[in-house]
């Protein structure tokens, strides 16, 4: 019986020993694997083509051998568990490589505790971010609006009109002036007609709905446009810089 005690604990003595033997590390954490003779043939480490595989390793240095070589390697395991180290090498064809295992675990290192689970909880109602972007909205719109009001009544107050421009009269003059002498360029023509056209156009619906040219030709006709109009054609073939200031004034004066 004595006998049959010793041999059963020598039988599994070398299996207590080889599981005791098993490089161990956590998953993420870099494992060194050093001195490993692998006869034959120089081995590396297989490409790693896609994320599925478990292990990452690394051949840090190769020192030679007898008949091979002895490897140190860097190993990092990415999914818990047994693995053998040889699956992730390759060597020259009729090299074999002996089984090299390792385990990876997700345990804490001692002294390392988890942090507790988070609960579910209400976000204050007043203070928060969207309550606080709201009310800054709120007072820089009421300001805006403030602003505005307050330009408004200062302006009907001392009678400043901020959407006033230049009249048709004051935009038209400087054109008339150079058509007058010659010098009015053919942009400056074609603005020169569009703004007479365009004025007229605001105040005669008869007008409105001509196009440009047979515009042109109803104002050389009219009362009121064909003083300004026929004038600025007797400037295009016959230019003059003698025209006085008033006479262009009274050429202006519908355009007020």
């Amino acid at each position: 019986m004595i006998r049959l005690l010793l041999g059963l604990l020598l039988a599994l003595a070398p299996l207590h020993a080889a599981e005791e033997s098993v490089p161990t590390q956590r998953v993420g954490q870099p494992l060194r694997i050093d001195d490993i003779y692998i006869p034959g043939g120089e081995v590396k480490a297989k490409p790693r083509r896609d994320r599925k595989q478990p292990l990452v390793v690394r051949v840090m240095e190769v020192r030679p051998a007898k008949d091979g070589g002895r490897y140190f390697f860097e190993v990092q395991g990415l999914e818990a568990g047994r693995h053998n180290l040889a699956e992730y090498l390759e060597a020259p064809e009729g090299t074999v490589i002996p089984e090299i295992p390792l385990e990876t675990t997700g345990e804490l290192a001692a002294g390392l505790v988890r942090p507790h689970a988070t609960e579910k909880g209400e976000l204050p109602v007043l203070g928060g971010y969207r309550t606080k972007m709201i009310t800054i909205a709120s007072l820089w719109g009421a300001g805006l609006i403030g602003i505005l009001l307050w330009r408004k009544k200062k302006s009907a107050a001392t009678g400043e009109d901020f959407a006033s421009g230049p009249t048709m009269a004051e935009r038209l003059r400087p054109l008339v002036g150079a058509a007058s002498k010659g010098e009015l360029s053919t942009e400056e023509r074609a603005k020169l007609e569009r703004l007479v056209i365009g004025h007229w156009r605001e105040k005669r619906s008869d007008i409105a709905v001509l196009p440009p040219a047979e515009a042109m030709v109803k104002l050389r006709t009219d009362p009121e446009a064909a003083p300004l109009v026929l004038a600025l054609e007797r400037w295009l073939h016959a230019p003059t810089g003698s025209t006085p200031p008033n006479d262009i004034e009274q050429l202006l004066a519908p355009y007020a």
